[in-house]
């Protein structure tokens, strides 16, 4: 019985290894929504977004402090564990200190093949995307190399207009929660296998998935908005939803920003059109200031009728911390509770933030 998309997260490298051995391709390893997958989808590649896992961290220990932030590694925990072996090749994109520095530890301690390192602007301007278009002439020899055959502009085309088909039923799906029509926690199932599986394939899941919800009661319990540094798995949402809350909406890297805005099939240049969607579409601390990041947030809430706000920032998450307090005031100035995070990815810290949520969601409804 193949997986539904809650079970997908659970089996996605059992899911990889079968695509490889079915097809013979190649499968890579990417951090960040910064990376266009669609340039891998087309050159007959899977792309895979590294995940963690909520356990000790116990191989990366040994090469990392403490105080650094928890995603990347725990990603670099898994692939320590030999649990990402089937990759043939990985994509660390120039977002921040931490998945920076991925590049360096995977080629001392797991070297791949194809270790590739995309340079994506810091900010956004017409400038920016020219330079991020030209860098993507770059990753597309650099996966033609690999691949070992051209990758034809048809090809990139036939996948922007897949992964925007894509990207259009998680939008559809996304707005079912608004009235209640389906889980936060569904949705947030459903990104992340996005971000695992072979885009046809989730495609089927997601068309199933769309049509048990058109049909399924209403779920109950306090709106809320939620914003993310990362959360790399549905725990935390469901957790709110046992606490007596609902995610209507969601600003997240592994949430709304994967599949908030499409590439634009007009476009003469495929590339420029992936480079304008990928730098400039998805917001990010990185490359906006706290105010145009503000704007986009505000964006998503209006119309959720969300009644207050959980902010979840990864501990040492610097671009996304760094923005918190101006957010909560200006959340604050709007009539919107905000409750605050600063995680670590931990099982026992989500048993930690339950009586939190539900101390907040009984103060809004009261």
């Amino acid at each position: 019985m193949k997986p539904g998309l809650a079970e997908v997260r659970e089996r996605r490298h059992q899911e990889a290894r079968a695509w490889k051995e079915r097809t013979g391709g190649k499968v890579l390893g990417l951090f960040c929504c910064s990376v266009p997958e669609e340039l891998i989808h087309a050159a007959g590649m899977l792309p895979v977004r590294l995940l963690g896992e909520h356990e000790d961290t116990s191989e990366a220990d040994i090469h990392f402090p403490v105080n650094v932030c928890p995603y990347p590694k725990a990603c670099f925990d898994q692939a320590l564990k030999g649990r990402y072996d089937y990759l043939d090749g990985m994509v660390v994109p120039n977002v921040c200190d931490m998945v920076r520095a991925m590049l360096g530890f995977w080629q001392t301690s797991r070297p791949l093949p194809f270790l590739y390192f995309l340079e994506v602007p810091q900010k956004i301007s017409p400038e920016s995307t020219g330079f991020f278009t030209v860098e993507l002439r770059r990753f597309r020899k650099a996966l033609e190399s690999l691949g070992g055959s051209p990758i034809s502009e048809g090809a990139i085309r036939d996948a922007i207009r897949l992964f925007n088909a894509d990207r259009a039923l998680l939008r559809e799906l996304s707005a079912l929660r608004v009235t209640g029509g389906v889980a936060g926690s569904l949705v947030q199932d459903a990104t992340l296998a996005a971000m695992v599986l072979p885009k046809q394939r989730h495609l089927e899941l997601m068309e199933a998935a769309l049509a048990e919800a058109r049909a399924a009661p209403k779920s109950g319990g306090l709106p809320l908005f939620l914003s993310a540094s990362m959360l790399d798995e549905s725990d935390f949402v469901r957790l709110i939803e046992e606490s007596g809350g609902r995610v209507v909406a969601d600003d997240m890297p592994a949430g709304t920003r994967y599949f908030q805005a499409d590439v634009d099939e007009a476009d003469h240049d495929p590339l420029r059109a992936l480079a304008r969607r990928y730098l400039e579409e998805i917001p990010c601390p990185r490359k906006m200031l706290p105010e145009a990041h503000l704007a986009r947030l505000l964006d998503l809430l209006e119309g959720s009728g969300a009644r207050g706000v959980v902010i979840h920032n990864l501990r040492a998450c610097d671009c996304h911390l760094y923005e918190y307090p101006y957010f909560k005031k200006e959340l604050e100035a709007r009539g919107m509770s905000v409750l605050f995070f600063r995680g670590e990815e931990t099982a026992t810290e989500l048993e930690q933030q339950r009586a939190d949520i539900e101390a907040f969601v009984e103060m809004i409804g009261e």
